[in-house]
């Protein structure tokens, strides 16, 4: 059974779902286990959809025990949903039945995301036998840039303003395709951004990515328009961002690339440390 916490429990079970979020066979994204996310950031994170209208945080009881919590967003206007606690102890697979059941009755033509560590099994044994695609599977690379010493600037890469946009929206108008962060948004929210591009034509890429002064920062995409991989290229965007991290004070970068790309030897090789594999299943509520 599903049922919103009531706020008088919350200090009763989270301990719980914290120690459950520390295991990746027993929990989802965002995760907890990675050296950089604390104890602190659970409890507040979560803490936080109390008092938020778009957010919610559910108990999972069965035979009278709670095994679980599940917290995500829903904001109406974007008719869309993410969990971002699924930290369960026994049969996450009945969870996410109730769990979908409750989503279906309250946000019918809705989409839903549903992401965990390649390690929760049953998580997304269960989904795949429900018939749910999976729509993504990229590694989950983290970067100290404590440990990063700056290179030489790139050449031949050009840093986005208000003034330049239209550079980057040619660029990213063909990449985007059903990406949260199309144009639009990205213009409307530029200044939560970095954005570099370079190259012209089929081989014209872009990075983008957050920089809202907080200590974690994360590349939300480096791709482009080809699909293909220019490793030089891609080096000079990414050390073009790295660098100006470095600059600001940033301490933690978060990078997701597609499983099994070439340029994860790259990123391993500028210190990035390979956290796991992200899976993401999608729903049409």
């Amino acid at each position: 059974m599903l049922r919103l916490i009531k706020e008088a429990e919350f200090d009763r079970y989270i301990g719980f779902a914290y120690e459950l979020a520390l295991d990746p066979a027993r929990s989802g994204y965002h995760v907890y286990y990675d050296g950089m996310k604390t104890r602190e950031d659970f409890v507040s994170r979560a803490r936080k959809a109390l008092e938020r209208p778009g957010e919610d945080v559910l108990l999972f009881e069965e035979d009278g025990e709670v095994e679980g919590l599940i917290a995500f967003e829903h904001p109406e206007e974007e008719h869309y949903l993410h969990t971002f606690i699924f930290s369960i102890r026994r049969d996450t697979g009945t969870a996410l039945a109730e769990f979908l059941d409750y989503c279906r009755e309250r946000w019918p033509g809705f989409t839903l995301d549903l992401a965990f560590p390649a390690e929760n099994v049953e998580a997304t044994s269960w989904l795949e036998g429900q018939g749910i695609p999976c729509n993504e599977r990229s590694w989950n690379f983290l970067l100290n840039l404590d440990r990063y010493k700056p290179l030489p600037e790139p050449s031949g890469v050009k840093r986005i303003t208000a003034e330049n946009f239209e550079e980057f929206a040619a660029v990213h108008r063909q990449i985007q395709e059903d990406m949260f962060w199309n144009c639009e948004r990205v213009r409307a929210a530029l200044n939560r951004w970095v954005i570099f591009v370079t190259g012209e034509g089929e081989t014209a890429g872009e990075v983008l990515m957050t920089l809202d002064g907080k200590p974690h920062e994360e590349i939300f995409a480096l791709e482009f328009v080809d699909g293909q991989s220019h490793d030089e290229a891609f080096q000079a965007l990414l050390t073009a961002a790295l660098n100006l991290l470095n600059a600001h004070g940033t301490k933690w970068l978060t990078f997701f690339v597609d499983e099994g790309c070439p340029q994860g030897e790259t990123l391993k090789t500028l210190g990035f440390r390979l956290v796991g594999t992200f899976v993401c299943h999608r729903v049409a509520l």
